[in-house]
């Protein structure tokens, strides 16, 4: 038994708290948490301008997602400077939930291909 006030606990047999005066309570089933999601890998990109271009497709379709590495690409170091990808820490990582993987990856397929940069050396 436990006090609903004071969290106080009582052997069995009390039924009410000594010090607050109210009923006491059985004590509350433990919750077991949230169950483990499977997560599966659908796109890595290094590419800053298509991240929220990811992030807006997803959204729209409703699929809950989980990028790795975003909030840190500019923290170390020069950042993204000139590459548009931090190299200590690597591409940003889109995850989605494993029954809606095959679903992400096809609204993925539907952005067009970024432009390239042309290479200066064969520019001349």
């Amino acid at each position: 038994m436990i006090c609903p006030v004071c969290q106080s606990e009582y052997r069995d047999g009390f039924t009410r708290c000594n010090d607050c005066d109210v009923d006491l309570v059985e004590r509350a089933p433990t919750s077991e948490g949230e169950p483990d999601v499977a997560l599966v890998k659908v796109y890595e990109a290094g590419n800053a301008a298509i991240i929220p271009m990811i992030e807006s497709l997803f959204a729209s379709a409703g699929i809950e997602f989980m990028t790795k590495s975003e909030p840190i690409q500019d923290m170390f170091g020069w950042g993204r400077f000139g590459s548009n990808l931090n190299y200590l820490i690597g591409p940003v990582e889109f995850f989605v939930r494993e029954e809606v993987a095959d679903e992400a990856r096809a609204l993925i397929e539907t952005l067009p291909e970024p432009a390239s940069i042309p290479d200066q050396a064969t520019e001349s």
